[in-house]
């Protein structure tokens, strides 16, 4: 019996010992798959990062060519009808109006995303070289500058997509629009130096036809970026009912809140009524050396915009931090529960953001007034001064975008849906402007730009930060 009792013990400790062994096995299993999802998720990061960089440097250098350059190209020195060119434009800025379409597909199918994107890069680069070097025919220029944009929209669409889906937190979110708003600056850089190298003479059309060759050849670097670009494993999608739910128990005001936020993005960019007439002024009033000091400034320009991106990031996790202690330290007097602690907190992100873009808003309309009445040195300081302003009030206008298109069920659809804002100015604005330069003043496109975004105010301050429920 004794023998027999010692026999079971052993089988028993050495059965124990095997499933000890199988659950260290897989404990070890588990930990070292962790691990390597964390690693693989950083190494997708740092290579996206690359993708991101070279991606919005090449968008930026064509969009410096077409905001700063082919304006003074078209209206200076081939000196074409206004009136047409803003007929065009019309057309032209209405394939911006493709951004919530787009981002639906991006929302339902996405297995095609990399090759979408590495399409529109080639297009894109295509697209930008022929429609400059037509600039005398308005009808072909319109044409390949539709298809131009009509590229960036899908790669700005993809890519926001990426962004949105990897944005965990406010902090996360913040920093990956900072550090995508500095890399696509720095592509800023390129135009200016280069035209001052190149266009020694500025009335010579084929010293303007190699500057924008050379703009072609240093935006080669977006078709790297779309094979850089790399996706990590989402987390399980919630059902319809969860999202129905997450959307209903956030706010009760959401679509409120979204068609007020439309409305107050769309007036802030009013200032696309002198954006097309702007270069051309300055070299109109200021000569070809005030032209050639504001091109050379424009670097200055961008460090500015790039700085307030980066104080606005900085202020935006100062605030999350206060929100985080304030709902610490007041648990019970918030009434926080678990059906109600996301609401406050939403309540608090949207608070805390139409805060700061009021104030930066408010200041930014009264440098607009001031800029009908500065002379070239003054006009420069205010350049500089709205460039950080605007930097910090974009930050928090995306970001108060990305919040509340997050409480939705099709995210990059609703965000792209607010973005469309952006597009409907330039139909808007950009033509009304490139016709009203030709018979009033552009200081009066100053002051009108002022009041408008002064009205901006009115729907912020209409947004509801509390749900009815």
């Amino acid at each position: 019996m004794y023998r027999i009792g010692k026999l079971k013990m052993l089988k028993h400790k050495n059965t124990a010992t095997v499933y000890k062994s199988i659950e260290s096995s897989e404990f070890k299993y588990k930990l070292n798959f962790r691990l390597f999802k964390k690693s693989e998720k950083r190494n997708v990061k740092k290579t996206n990062y690359f993708g991101f960089f070279f991606l919005y440097f090449a968008i930026s250098v064509i969009r410096i060519f077409l905001v700063i350059y082919v304006p003074v190209y078209l209206l200076n020195i081939l000196n074409v009808d206004t009136a047409q060119l803003a007929f065009i434009q019309v057309f032209v800025y209405f394939v911006m109006f493709s951004g919530p379409v787009l981002g639906y597909i991006f929302d339902k199918y996405t297995k095609n995303k990399k090759l979408i994107l590495i399409s529109s890069s080639i297009l894109f680069l295509v697209s930008f070289l022929f429609s400059v070097l037509n600039g005398s025919n308005l009808g072909i220029f319109g044409l390949f500058l539709a298809l131009n944009l009509l590229a960036q929209e899908f790669i700005k669409v993809g890519v926001s997509k990426m962004i949105i889906d990897h944005s965990s937190s406010e902090g996360v979110k913040d920093g990956n629009l900072a550090a995508i708003n500095i890399s696509s600056n720095v592509g800023s850089f390129i135009p200016s130096v280069v035209f001052l190298f190149t266009v020694s003479n500025i009335f010579n059309i084929d010293q303007w036809n190699a500057f924008f060759f050379i703009g072609f050849l240093s935006s080669l670097p977006i078709i790297l970026s779309t094979v850089l670009l790399r996706e990590t494993a989402n987390n399980p999608e919630k059902s319809l009912e969860q999202c129905e739910k997450n959307t209903t128990s956030l706010g009760g005001n959401n679509t409120l809140n979204l068609i007020l936020l439309f409305l107050s993005y769309l007036l802030i960019w009013s200032d696309k009524l002198y954006q097309f007439p702007f270069s051309s002024w300055i070299l109109t009033r200021f000569g070809e050396e005030g032209f050639n000091v504001y091109s050379l400034l424009y670097i200055v320009l961008i460090l500015l915009n790039i700085g307030g991106w980066i104080i606005g990031q900085r202020i935006s996790n100062k605030d999350n931090n206060r929100i985080i202690k304030i709902m610490a330290n007041n648990r019970n007097k918030l009434d926080l529960k678990d059906d109600n602690q996301d609401e406050v907190i939403y309540a608090f992100k949207l608070s805390n953001r139409k805060r700061i873009i009021v104030i930066t808003v408010g200041l930014y309309a009264v440098l607009t007034f001031l800029m009908a009445f500065s002379d070239f040195l003054f006009l420069m300081i205010i350049q500089g001064i709205i460039q950080i302003i605007a930097g910090v009030m974009m930050l928090n206008y995306t970001s108060l975008m990305m919040t509340i298109s997050n409480n939705g069920k099709h995210k990059t659809f609703t965000f792209q849906c607010l973005k469309i804002a952006y597009a409907l100015s330039c139909v808007i604005f950009i033509p009304l402007g490139t016709y009203l330069s030709a018979f009033i003043q552009i200081e009066m496109l100053f002051i009108t730009v002022g009041f408008l975004a002064m009205f901006s105010l009115i729907p912020l301050k209409l947004m509801r930060v509390k749900s009815n429920n």
